[in-house]
């Protein structure tokens, strides 16, 4: 018994081909609305590629703005943590903040220090001494706030080199009239130009450690 399945003989190309035209003057027509056979065909291909293009173009630019504005918030997120770590570091320097601040021309106002100058203004001796006592406290304590840590001032001197703290032999030299006073008491006869002389050489330190100007 033969099959009943047909062979094919032979194959059509023309009518595959056909098939083939047919699908892309439909997708032609659905996509620029028009005849594939139309003359103006070329110029509509070209405008629909413009077309395409120009929106191809309007997402990059999307992307690219979008990933701009991202990373500009990433780097306002991270700011918080930078600003802990300077906080951390601005409370190690908060005593000798409070007593100075700096005005609109930049010039630091240090009311310490202008304290202990108006003392030397006096006529009386005692408040001469005074002043070089508290110069060399708050040399003191400007020194711990710049991390030289001593049980002495003197200990906190031996730390510091001239490349640290270029009036370090300055500062020396004060120190020593301050011991005098400390120490000989009213034996040590402390003279206006010799009180000038030695608040001046904390001037200039604390100058070099910038708590005044």
């Amino acid at each position: 018994m033969e099959s009943q399945i047909p062979n094919p003989i032979f194959l059509n190309l023309e009518y595959i081909f056909f098939l083939i035209y047919r699908a892309v003057a439909r997708f032609f027509n659905f996509i620029f609305g028009g005849n594939i056979n139309d003359p103006d065909a070329p110029r509509r291909v070209f405008y629909g590629l413009k077309i395409f293009a120009t929106i191809l173009v309007i997402l990059l630019i999307t992307v690219i703005l979008y990933c701009l504005v991202r990373l500009h918030e990433i780097k306002q997120e991270s700011k918080p943590k930078k600003e802990k770590k300077e906080v951390s570091k601005d409370l190690e320097t908060k005593e000798i903040e409070e007593t100075y601040f700096v005005d609109q021309n930049k010039s630091i106002v240090n009311e310490t220090w202008n304290a202990i100058r108006t003392k030397l203004l006096s006529d009386t001796p005692s408040d001469w001494r005074l002043a070089i006592i508290e110069a060399d406290i708050y040399l003191d304590k400007v020194l711990d706030q710049k991390g030289f840590y001593g049980d002495t001032l003197g200990d906190k001197f031996k730390q510091i080199t001239p490349d640290k703290l270029p009036s370090i032999q300055i500062a020396w030299e004060a120190h020593k009239v301050r011991n005098r006073i400390a120490h000989d008491g009213a034996d040590f006869i402390l003279t206006m130009p010799e009180a000038r002389r030695t608040l001046s050489y904390y001037e200039i330190v604390f100058r070099d450690l910038e708590v005044i100007n």
